[in-house]
């Protein structure tokens, strides 16, 4: 379902572009446009030169910024762009910050986009930071071009410190906020299995370099390097943002700033068919809770689910017995599993299901024991075949992954083999259950929390794993 309702509500693009009219105004975009029986316009957008064509149409038209959008490097998605300008807007409306604005884009890329849509709307003073030198020089083209150069200062990061190049010539300046879209994923592997198969084919086409999209330790860590390094500059910028592109990572973002008690805050930016998150924080004396923007009426949620589990048998009924344990029983349903983070009471696993196999136990079980019995009764002979000449490696080299697992279940190897999609055979499969484990201690129980994300037994399938869960939980 778009989510074009739930943009921020001063977007302009919570109305669609008049894509008849830009095809009339822009020979470039009536090139990729098409015109169906209707009479209605169109782009494929799956095509990236086509989004090229309609992001630079969209700037020109409505904001009056001619921009070059290099064929190799991400396309800036403007109504989420905006959504991000309009948010930083509200935040320094509601600590009373009206005028000469000035702000930090962090990785500001090749189109400049952030600093260009600040200026033209709102005239702050922007630095745009950047690591790469062929983005750097795109950028400065850009603003040049639009002869924004005096409002608009850019400065190549030569260290792996976020902010160090921002305030290494100017020690006094003080800058009113910092922004940043982050690289999503760790590896070019991450970024390709990023999309779950159970989830439909995306509307837009691919963009984007792997510096854009790729940093050591992905999103995560890059934005814990902001929240760490804001502790530093604390005093040098008033307000730190950052764009997050995994609800998972929002979290834990949030967690890092609750067990440091800095006061912070976040948003939904909605566009199309894809939410983003925006997180700010700050170490002055505002107090977020009152810098709250309207909010429309909120869409269903997938509420976690939250059991307390018995105490384990023995004398440590500690977290990392508790890890042990689920990984067996993960291990036993053929789950695969990740763990995503670990703290000193509370650790996270990601897990994935491509097969139902917890459902009809009983029946198994019975169906099991019968064939044991059947087993028993047979002549003893039976049992004791040999097979000298047999070699070794041939004879396990037809074994099933499913008895491989089986053989190896308690073991390294077997978690590094049911962690790895590799071990199962999912060409073609659907997700059954795809969802985030979070195993915490309190008053000295352990409780599990399961949060449905996607697969196509829904939210029952998660309920089901959990009864399992329980069930065997002894």
């Amino acid at each position: 379902m778009a989510l074009n309702k739930f943009m921020h509500p001063r977007n302009i693009y919570k109305t669609p572009p008049d894509f008849s009219n830009l095809a009339k105004k822009y020979k470039e975009f009536s090139d990729v446009a098409k015109v169906d029986i209707t009479g209605k316009v169109s782009i494929d957008f799956k095509d990236p030169h086509a989004l090229r064509v309609l992001t630079k149409c969209l700037l020109k038209s409505d904001f009056n910024l001619d921009v070059n959008i290099p064929e190799d490097r991400l396309v800036p998605t403007l109504p989420l762009r905006l959504n991000y300008i309009l948010w930083i807007e509200d935040l320094l409306i509601a600590i009373n910050k009206n005028n000469s604005v000035s702000g930090i884009d962090i990785g500001t890329g090749a189109c400049a986009i952030y600093p260009l849509l600040a200026v033209v709307k709102n005239k702050w003073n922007m630095l745009g930071t950047e690591t790469d030198e062929a983005s750097l020089m795109k950028a400065k083209d850009n603003i040049e071009k639009n002869k924004l150069q005096h409002l608009i200062k850019l400065k190549k990061n030569m260290s792996t410190s976020i902010f160090e190049c921002v305030f290494m010539d100017d020690n006094d300046q003080v800058f009113d906020f910092c922004m940043c879209n982050p690289p999503f994923y760790t590896n070019i592997q991450e970024l390709l299995e990023s999309r779950s198969p159970a989830r439909p084919a995306p509307k837009n086409g691919f963009t984007g370099s792997p510096h854009e999209l790729i940093t050591e330790g992905g999103e995560l860590q890059f934005c814990r390097k902001i929240i760490a390094e804001s502790k530093i500059y604390k005093d040098r910028i008033l307000i730190f943002t950052t764009m997050v592109g995994h609800k998972y990572n929002l979290k834990e973002l949030i967690l890092d700033l609750k067990a440091d008690s800095i006061e912070h805050t976040t948003t939904e930016f909605c566009q199309g068919r894809v939410t983003r998150w925006g997180l700010a924080w700050t170490y002055k004396d505002y107090h977020f809770s009152n810098l709250v923007v309207p909010k429309h009426k909120s869409r269903k949620k997938n509420a976690p689910i939250v059991i307390t589990l018995p105490d384990l048998p023995g004398p440590e009924n500690d977290i990392n017995n508790c890890l042990e344990k689920i990984k067996g029983i993960l291990l036993d349903l053929k789950i695969m599993f990740k763990v995503i983070n670990k703290r000193r009471n509370e650790i996270t696993l990601s897990i994935i299901a491509y097969n139902n196999t917890w459902s009809n136990q009983r029946r198994k079980r019975r169906l099991s024991k019968q064939s044991s019995e059947i087993q028993s009764k047979q002549p003893k002979q039976d049992l004791e075949i040999q097979e000298p000449h047999v070699n070794e490696k041939l004879k396990h080299r037809d074994i099933s992954n499913e008895e491989q697992i089986s053989a190896l279940r308690h073991t390294e190897v077997a978690e590094e083999i049911i962690s790895k999609p590799s071990c199962i055979n999912k060409d073609k499969q659907e997700i059954i259950v795809h969802g985030i484990m979070k195993f915490f201690m309190k008053d000295n129980r352990p409780n599990v929390e399961l949060e449905y994300l996607n697969g196509k037994a829904g939210k029952e399938g998660l309920h089901q794993v959990i009864q399992y869960i329980k069930n065997n939980w002894k």
